[in-house]
């Protein structure tokens, strides 16, 4: 048996109100997001940023990649491009952020060729170095 034309069901009608729906729309968020929903990401995210430059940045970095995956954040996965030694983590950033950067604006596409092009002259990693340096040209 269908419900009749115009008929509303009670979900539907609870979602007509604006802060229900929102409530919904961002449990529904939560779901598809995965771990990265949890509301411990944000801290651990944190903690890549804060730690940047010290001696606990590499933990944090593979702490946080070990548990979530690369961040979707933009200045976090460019901070990852200073791991110096994890060639395979470094080039699945780098090919993040190539696909990130197309949405960006030029001079943000030009900000990064040149991190791009300067992570290429300065690595000891050869394979970083030609990554790099591919991706720099694609962008």
């Amino acid at each position: 048996m269908g419900r009749k034309k115009g008929h509303k069901s009670c979900i539907e009608k609870r979602l007509e109100d604006p802060r229900i729906k929102n409530q919904y729309l961002k449990r529904v968020e939560q779901l598809f997001k995965g771990a990265k929903g949890d509301p411990a990401h944000e801290k651990d995210l944190q903690r890549i940023h804060d730690s940047f430059g010290t001696s606990r940045f590499r933990k944090e970095a593979k702490k946080y990649i070990k548990k979530y995956g690369l961040p979707d954040d933009w200045g976090a996965l460019v901070l990852l491009l200073d791991l110096d030694g994890e060639t395979e983590m470094v080039i699945e950033t780098m090919e993040k952020l190539l696909e990130l950067s197309r949405g960006l604006s030029g001079p943000e596409k030009k900000g990064l060729r040149s991190k791009l092009r300067t992570l290429s002259f300065t690595t000891r990693d050869t394979l970083v170095a030609e990554v790099a340096q591919e991706i720099a040209e694609e962008i």
